[in-house]
């Protein structure tokens, strides 16, 4: 299943990597880091992801396994969030803002 997330796990993997605690102080600021670096196509590419793991309505035991094996993710999401679900909505609303405002700027 991860081959269907390939932008999904270089997010996840390359900036909530074993050490993100020691260059962010938040889960919000390492997406924001990730907004900032990113262009707007990979931005839509892991939007598009995002939602399409949203799809498969995994339970949440699962999706904690898949964030951590699959995409290599390091972030204890559960300890801030309700769900992974909550979260994923969250990233996926800041990826939105964050191309709406592209959007404007031109």
């Amino acid at each position: 299943m991860t081959n269907d997330f390939p932008e999904a796990k270089d997010f996840f993997g390359a900036y909530f990597h074993q050490d993100w605690p020691v260059e962010h102080d938040t889960a919000d600021h390492v997406i924001d880091d990730f907004l900032r670096n990113s262009d707007k196509a990979v931005l839509i590419l892991v939007r598009n992801e995002l939602r399409a793991l949203l799809s498969n309505k995994l339970n949440e035991i699962d999706l904690r396994a898949f964030f951590l094996k699959e995409l290599h993710c390091y972030y204890c999401y559960w300890n801030e969030w309700a769900s992974g679900e909550a979260w994923l909505r969250h990233i996926e609303r800041k990826l939105n803002e964050n191309l709406a405002d592209y959007h404007a700027r031109l």
